[in-house]
């Protein structure tokens, strides 16, 4: 059994013991991200969802200009997918690529829809955290477009600040829509 899916899966008011089992009897699929290695590359399909176990993976689209756009980051003891390929089979849009080396485990969407159907405590909990990523996407797109740079850092450090020190911070510029000066200003202001 892997202890932090476990704590992660356990810290769940909605999941009884013996869900938190069921749920780990499927999360069966280990898989090791060396920095700069593909989980997703665009226009793929990926029926997986993942747990981070340890490192950091950036989800980013490319722009016409060929400059690499980061959306996300998925972090130890968070899920990782792309929803459009995970949920309608499409080809995504987006690309997932570790930042570190990343260990993440996997659970097929047959296995977890199987379990939603069977579990109504899996169900809910599926749901909820459905629901926590789409308020959590348009929380960000709202501070995109209402929050000035500095505001915008101020709410990353606060959110996922222990990140700072882990990554590039061209990609944290690119994510906060800013450019990397940008960013080194506002930092070098602060401190």
């Amino acid at each position: 059994m892997n202890e932090s899916l476990y704590q992660f899966l356990d810290q769940t008011p909605i999941l009884s013991p013996s869900s938190v089992e069921d749920l780990l009897r499927f999360w069966n699929t280990e898989r090791l991200l060396h920095a700069k290695e593909l989980l997703l590359n665009f226009q793929q399909k990926d029926s997986n969802l993942y747990f981070v176990k340890k490192g950091c993976v950036r989800l980013f689209v490319v722009d016409n200009n060929g400059e690499q756009i980061n959306m996300g980051f998925g972090y130890e003891n968070s899920l990782i997918t792309c929803f459009q390929t995970f949920i309608e089979g499409k080809p995504s849009l987006i690309s997932i690529e570790a930042v570190l080396e990343t260990e993440l485990l996997a659970i097929a969407k047959s296995d977890l829809m199987q379990l939603i159907h069977t579990n109504p405590e899996i169900a809910l909990w599926y749901q909820s955290m459905l629901e926590l990523t789409l308020t959590g996407h348009i929380q960000r797109q709202v501070e995109l477009l209402t929050l000035k740079p500095k505001e915008r850092y101020a709410v990353f450090m606060k959110r996922s600040g222990h990140l700072i020190n882990r990554i590039p911070l061209k990609f944290i510029a690119s994510y906060l829509m800013m450019k990397p000066e940008t960013l080194s200003r506002i930092r070098a202001r602060i401190s």
